[in-house]
């Protein structure tokens, strides 16, 4: 049945197919991946220190997907930015975050909603937390994400999640292939637009949930100095 329901899915338009999901209030189409940062909760916290830490002003995610995480960031009542590739699952996003006034979803690719969401000042200016989770398959942005970001935003810290943490095979991450692989070596090119890089401190064996592996970028110092003080991440020699 779970088969016939995904193909049948594939064949009604975005928003139809969006409103049956949303409709059937299945768990796991709500929670996909056991919960918001794919259930991690050392990542939930560690993101939520950040946030309260860092005086973030505003929150910019790329790659909604359902909108779990998305509406956790809701919850902090900051301005909320997401982009979503899927016209489907932005839909859905949609749907399920209708009562947050504080969330806006674009059904566009990571980097274009970028592009536009800097072209306004009063978004540009603000200091931001990017949560970067938009590579998928053969969609790789992650480079251009960075690129947009630096450039565009005044002051930021950025997690991208499915990274390799160096040391510890615990963590999982993504790799697409020579030269695709998320690691220190891939980002090497836009590394020195960066005050300082970490990873998470906790070993990966004692994350929950999917134990997919973070790294965290800041271009602020001052950032960089709150960072430096918090138990939860450990300072990457950018050097190596």
């Amino acid at each position: 049945m779970a088969f016939v329901m995904s193909f049948l899915g594939a064949l009604l338009p975005a928003k139809l197919a969006a409103l049956i999901d949303y409709r059937r209030s299945k768990y796991r189409t709500f929670f996909p991946f056991g919960g918001p940062f794919n259930g991690q909760t050392f990542r939930a916290e560690l993101v939520r220190t950040l946030i309260e830490l860092a005086e973030i002003e505003q929150i910019v995610e790329t790659g909604t997907y359902r909108g779990t995480t998305t509406e956790w960031f809701a919850q902090f009542e900051l301005p909320v930015f997401s982009a979503e590739i899927s016209a489907r699952m932005a839909a859905f996003s949609r749907m399920r975050l209708a009562d947050w006034p504080n969330v806006r979803i674009e059904n566009r690719p990571s980097t274009t909603a970028l592009q536009g969401w800097s072209s306004d000042p009063s978004v540009s200016s603000r200091r931001t937390f990017f949560y970067l989770d938009a590579h998928w398959m053969n969609y790789l942005p992650l480079l251009e994400e960075l690129e947009i970001i630096a450039s565009r935003f005044r002051s930021f810290v950025i997690v991208i999640d499915d990274f390799k943490v160096v040391g510890d095979d615990d963590y999982l991450y993504d790799d697409y292939g020579p030269g695709k692989v998320l690691e220190l070596e891939y980002l090497k090119p836009i590394l020195p637009q960066f005050a300082a890089v970490y990873f998470p401190s906790l070993p990966g064996r004692w994350e929950t949930g999917a134990r997919r592996g973070c790294v965290v970028l800041t271009n602020d110092r001052v950032i960089a100095e709150t960072c430096d003080e918090m138990p939860s991440l450990k300072r990457v020699d950018q050097a190596t």
